[in-house]
């Protein structure tokens, strides 16, 4: 949960189909036992860095299962969302873990 690098980014607020999905999708990795604190997507996710080059590190950590602690459940919940966020905008990623946060109403 960052909220100053929400306030940060401007503070966007889309909700579409696409931030929605990844909302749901955070919710998954931090509801899933495997994953831990945000297992492989823990820097995009706890961290809010959410550029390209975070995630794709992320990606290939999760793709090479670098980690023993985490499941394989819990690897592909984190792929899942990893690569979904890799398609948003920048401004879509922020409104996707504020919504997650309820910085944003869901509604």
């Amino acid at each position: 949960m960052c909220y100053t690098c929400w306030v940060e980014a401007g503070k966007p607020r889309i909700k579409n189909k696409k931030t929605l999905w990844a909302a749901e999708l955070i919710d998954a990795v931090y509801s899933n036992d495997d994953c831990g604190v945000g297992g492989y997507a823990h820097i995009v996710l706890d961290d809010w860095n959410l550029d390209d080059d975070d995630i794709d590190f992320c990606i290939t950590q999760a793709e090479k299962e670098v980690y023993d602690n985490i499941g394989e459940q819990g690897r592909l919940v984190c792929l899942a969302c990893l690569r979904h966020l890799k398609t948003l905008t920048m401004e879509e990623r922020f409104s996707a873990l504020a919504l997650q946060d309820n910085f944003i109403a869901v509604e």
